[in-house]
């Protein structure tokens, strides 16, 4: 069986396919070589024509540009591109066992640690009575976004996944599916429509189940999220996405996005339904600067992670 790598970014500004690719494969790259050497290393390095990013950074930045704070300007990329390159830099300093707690309170920026705990304290009651998504919206706006009914955004950025998605399942292709943020939101949302929704049969019928999930600075454990999520209405197995093999779930410390750092007690009733997708989390120091400061949820310090490079490796193998 052929494998694949489907790479999912996250939300905000995002620089063009090619560069935000090449800095995740980059990431992924240096800490399989650091972990593990030459060998794995090989074995990644055969499947890169097999490694697609589902993009859809062109729609996140057109809706920002007009709803967040600013235009996405070409000097504006080009920054964002730069900084990225020196995070990654600064990244590839650490050694395998550097990534600890000591190491990451010498650059943990306090501001970080608010927002996770006022996440963490906001996020059940606003669910409760139902003005979170309020507060999505003033947080990350795209994020708010990709829920609104009244708009074709969410539906967009889903096909983004779904058209490649679809066409490595209907190959029989062992899939690994890296996430981030409200990357993880898309595939789970798109996993639930393939598993359900009737123009799939064909698909569903062919009997496959062969995907791994890694998701990386997840909302999905978030009570005001879970409440949005496809099939969050339904109820017994149709609530569940059932085509995940294995679903591996990282947060960093003071990661607000992923301030409920745990996806197993949330999706446990999987289990009962018989579609227990061996889920496990783990929790993860992000050694990230991005802009001179501390950034537990940017997407290069998970990807470069020590045990992100362990998953990978074991999927490979």
């Amino acid at each position: 069986m052929s494998k694949k790598i489907i790479l999912v970014h996250g939300r905000s500004y995002k620089p063009n396919k090619k560069i935000l690719k090449r800095n995740w494969i980059d990431a992924t790259q240096y800490g399989i070589n650091r972990d593990f050497g030459e060998k794995e290393l090989a074995k990644f390095n055969q499947l890169k024509p097999k490694i697609e990013m589902a993009y859809y950074g062109d729609l996140s930045n057109d809706f920002l540009s007009k709803h967040g704070d600013g235009l996405w300007t070409e000097q504006r990329e080009k920054d964002d591109i730069a900084d990225r390159k020196e995070a990654l830099l600064a990244l590839k300093k650490y050694g395998a066992r550097d990534f600890t707690k000591r190491n990451y309170n010498k650059i943990r920026d306090l501001s970080d640690v608010l927002k996770e705990a006022a996440a963490n304290i906001l996020s059940g009651p606003l669910s409760i009575f139902g003005i979170g998504d309020d507060l999505v919206e003033m947080v990350a706006p795209d994020m708010g976004h990709y829920w609104n009914l009244d708009d074709e955004f969410g539906s967009n950025v889903r096909w983004r996944l779904t058209e490649i998605l679809t066409k490595a399942m209907g190959a029989g292709e062992d899939i690994l599916l890296v996430a981030h943020s409200l990357g993880t939101i898309v595939c789970y949302d798109v996993l639930w429509k393939i598993s359900h929704y009737g123009e799939y049969k064909k698909l569903r019928e062919k009997g496959y189940k062969n995907i791994t999930l890694i998701t990386i600075g997840s909302p999905l454990g978030d009570e005001n999220v879970k409440d949005q999520l496809k099939g969050a209405d339904a109820s017994g197995y149709r609530r569940y996405p059932q085509n995940i093999k294995r679903w591996i779930n990282f947060a960093a410390e003071d990661d607000f996005i992923s301030h409920d750092s745990t996806v197993k007690n949330d999706f446990r009733d999987m289990k009962k339904f018989g579609l227990d997708p061996n889920i496990s989390d783990k929790e993860i120091y992000n050694m990230s600067i991005r802009e001179g400061n501390s950034n537990p949820h940017h997407s290069t310090g998970y990807l470069i992670h020590p045990k992100f490079s362990q998953a990978v490796v074991s999927w490979l193998g």
